[in-house]
This record gives structure tokens, C-alpha cells and sequence, in this order.
């Protein structure tokens, strides 16, 4: 196993770690395709419920693995039926294969190291291919995760494919939020409580959030707080977190945001949304209805308005740093050094 290999512009070794998935979202059941850049991945569980990570595509026909099947814990290829275990990546079977007839150890899908923490997926990425095979003793930093005094609240995943980068994705989320996402029956100011903080690893930012059908006018006109949006960017690690508080600084709701560069110049949102039942309790009697439901209160826009976004002045957003050392230019394309490029023998070729 390695480390999905970056480039990094400073052209310094670092390791990061990125989420790519839910934790939920993978089972042993069927494989889940995703994408870090143009580099695709899939994932699943093996027979102990550890995670696997694989190049989604067959070292035989290039086949897209994700179409395939978790057969006893290993991933068959749905094109000729090439079996793979998924943590070295090494081919197992292969139909027709004589008994007397072993498998070649060249055979044999790239496998990545994952890290499963908060109910987040980790993929470990490297900057340069000497670190790639190492005995990684890292772990993803504990930044996704869940406010303590969310304990027992409800709870709801998702996954969204938008068009935009990671670093407009982030600054937006900063100067105009509303563009990006909504709450049931809460409606976003543009009004700042205080300073752009800058802590350890991330910005923070409160501003000031009202019930959208229970506000006053003047209300409405000065941005009086009835509630509190605390926004939370990590950009080193393309992750966030937006807390809905009360005038107290109670918890309400807790989203935390996996934001990873996709293919064709996209990023790829992870998110899981938590509520406490005093949110619901405050809230317009709608959202009440709709929670009581099943429904999430909230809604991540998967289609932004450009010109809305184009015309969103610069605000907290300028604190971020323009050239971070430590993000990764995930939108170039990458390519993983092969574990194995050696072609099959005539005899295994033979077989298919």
C-alpha cells in the first residue's frame, strides 16, 4: 500500500491526509467510486469491516473496478472477473485458471492508505514518490469533528458534486455562505459579530443569522442576532464547519463539510448535518413538519449561481493564504507511481 501521490508547487515533502467519503457510505455490499483530482478510487469493506482503497481500474482491460463485486471480501472485475484483495491490491483469482497454475505477484491492483476517523474516510496523500511506501504513523487530524454537545441529536449525510474549485468553494463559504447552502427557516446576514479569527489550524468567522419567517422588520434591516452562523475553515486539510447557535452560543446544528477537487475541474462534498431537538422546538412550525419527516433542514446547493458568485465582493475570505504550502493542487493531473505495470503472462493471457 502508498500514498496517492500530489504535486506540490513549494516542491516540499508532505504528507496530508484528505477526506474522500462518509464512513457509512462504505460497506461490504457494493464498491463505492470516488475521485481525488483525475486520480479514481474505490472503495469498500472487507470481511472485517476495514476499508479498502483501490485504483478504480483493472490492471487487465482498464475496467472501472466500482462496477464490479465484493465477493468474500475481495473485489471482482465485472469485465473478466479478475479478483483483487484490498489492502496490497494483489490478484487472487482469475477464471479458468488452472489449480496447478500460480498467480503472478506482479498481478496486482494499486492499493492506497486509508483512515477511517470521525465518520470520515481518510486517504493519505504524498508530495513526492520516495514517501509514498513508508510505515505511515500518521492519523487525520481531529478537525471533522462532531460538537460534544450535539450528543444524541439527530443526524444525516450526503453527497454532492459541484462545479467550482476547492479554494472558491472555501472563500465563498467565508463572504457569502447563502450561495453555497441553506437552513430550514433560517435566513444568513451579511453582518459580522467581531474579527475574522485565525486559530492553529483554521478562520473563524460568526455572523448573524435570523428565523426567515419570524423576524421583526428592523430585525430584517439591521441584522438584529437572533442567532449565531459560525463558519470554521480549514483550508489545509479542503474541510469545514458551520454551527448554527442561539443567542447563548448553545449548539442548534453542526455541518461539517469534506471538500475534495473532482474530476473536470469540480470538488466533491462529503458533509453530515447534526440537530439538537431545541432547534426543531424554535424553529418555524414548516421545519418543525419537515424534520418530523425525515427530512434534514439542511440543503446544500449542488447548482451555484455563477454570476451571483462571480459578484460576491472579497470580505473574510482575504485572510486566507493565497499560496498555501500545505494545500494540495489536487486538479492537476496526477499519476500514481504503478505498483505493477507488467503486463500478463501469455499463459494467464491465455485463459481469459
Amino acid at each position: 500500500m502508498s500514498a496517492l501521490l500530489h504535486k506540490n508547487k513549494d516542491k516540499r515533502d508532505i504528507l496530508m491526509w484528505v477526506p474522500v467519503a462518509i464512513s457509512d457510505h462504505v460497506t461490504a455490499d457494493k464498491p463505492l467510486g470516488v475521485s481525488v483530482g483525475d486520480q479514481g478510487l474505490v472503495l469498500f469493506r472487507d470481511k472485517s469491516s476495514r476499508i479498502c482503497v483501490l485504483e478504480d481500474r483493472c490492471p487487465h482491460r482498464r475496467v472501472p473496478l466500482s462496477l464490479g463485486k465484493i465477493i468474500d471480501g475481495n473485489l471482482r472485475c465485472a469485465y473478466h472477473g479478475w479478483t483483487f484483495e484490498g489492502h496490497g491490491g494483489q490478484c487472487v483469482k482469475i477464471p479458468n485458471l488452472a489449480a496447478s497454475e500460480r498467480l503472478s505477484p506482479k498481478l496486482r491492483a494499486d492499493a492506497f492508505i486509508p483512515y477511517e476517523k470521525n465518520g470520515f474516510v481518510y486517504l493519505l496523500t504524498a508530495s513526492s514518490s520516495t514517501e509514498r511506501d513508508v510505515s505511515v504513523k500518521l492519523t487525520p487530524p481531529d478537525l471533522l469533528i462532531m460538537n460534544p454537545d450535539l450528543a444524541g441529536a439527530q443526524q444525516q449525510s450526503g453527497r454532492a458534486v459541484i462545479s467550482c474549485s476547492v479554494d472558491t468553494y472555501l472563500r465563498a463559504l467565508l463572504d457569502g455562505p447563502h450561495l453555497l447552502l441553506s437552513l430550514g427557516g433560517v435566513c444568513i446576514t451579511d453582518f459580522f459579530l467581531g474579527d475574522v479569527m485565525r486559530k492553529t489550524h483554521e478562520l473563524q468567522l460568526d455572523r448573524t443569522a435570523i428565523w426567515s419567517h419570524k423576524a421583526k422588520p428592523h430585525e430584517r434591516k439591521w441584522g438584529v442576532s437572533t442567532l449565531v452562523m459560525r463558519t470554521e475553515v480549514y483550508q489545509d486539510q479542503s474541510s469545514a464547519r458551520v454551527q448554527l447557535l442561539d443567542v447563548g452560543e448553545r449548539p442548534l446544528v453542526n455541518i461539517l463539510l469534506a471538500v475534495v477537487a473532482g474530476k473536470r475541474n469540480t470538488v466533491q462534498i462529503n458533509w453530515r448535518c447534526s440537530w439538537l431537538k431545541n432547534y426543531a422546538a424554535i424553529a418555524p412550525w414548516f421545519v418543525r413538519w419537515r424534520i418530523s419527516g425525515g427530512h434534514c433542514p439542511l440543503q446544500l446547493n449542488d447548482k451555484i449561481d455563477g454570476s451571483a458568485l462571480a459578484d460576491l465582493l472579497p470580505g473574510p475570505s482575504v485572510h486566507l493564504l493565497k499560496n498555501d504550502s500545505l494545500k494540495v493542487d489536487v486538479h492537476k493531473k496526477k499519476e500514481p507511481k504503478r505498483v505493477c505495470s507488467t503486463p500478463p503472462t501469455a499463459t494467464e493471457e491465455s485463459r481469459i
